[in-house]
């Protein structure tokens, strides 16, 4: 059996819990009065400018919490982060593919050029050289026609091989 004490404990309890819950589900009104104070209550003041306080904020700025000029960001969904995630991720892709195709036309470019010199080099160094007629046979080239070719390769380097 509970004795007196036991039950005026849970009684004392149970009503302090209960006064607490009220204050904290409890509306807090904020307004400047008439003498410039700022006043707080959880009743609204007949007449005025009137802010209801949010739930468990206080009124003093902390270092964590950003001021009220600056421009903080609003959150975004999830679904638009995802979206984003995606469109930056399409974007370098697409950056990796033009500097792939990039250094592939610059090394194309530059083996382009070397057989060029290579073919230059082998007008110098009087090797004899020759082509293929209508028929497939193989000809020589005479001294012109190495004059020629050889004059054609360097405008070809001058152009082609900056």
């Amino acid at each position: 059996m509970m004795n007196s004490k036991h039950v005026l404990k849970v009684a004392l309890y149970g009503g302090l819990i209960g006064m607490f819950t009220t204050l904290i589900h409890a509306d807090v009104y904020k307004w400047v009065d008439k003498d410039g104070k700022v006043q707080y209550s959880d009743q609204p003041p007949l007449a005025g400018d009137v802010k209801k306080m949010k739930k468990k904020t206080v009124d003093t700025p902390s270092a964590a919490s950003p001021s009220p000029n600056s421009a903080a960001k609003p959150a975004t969904p999830i679904a638009d982060q995802e979206l984003e995630y995606r469109k930056r991720k399409a974007e370098k892709e697409e950056q990796e593919k033009k500097q792939q195709a990039e250094a592939d036309t610059s090394r194309k470019n530059k083996e382009h050029c070397n057989n060029l010199r290579g073919e230059l080099g082998s007008h110098s160094d009087g090797t004899r050289l020759i082509r293929y007629n209508d028929k497939g046979e193989r000809v020589f080239l005479d001294e012109k026609e190495r004059a020629d070719s050889k004059r054609n390769l360097e405008e070809r380097i001058a152009k082609e091989c900056k």
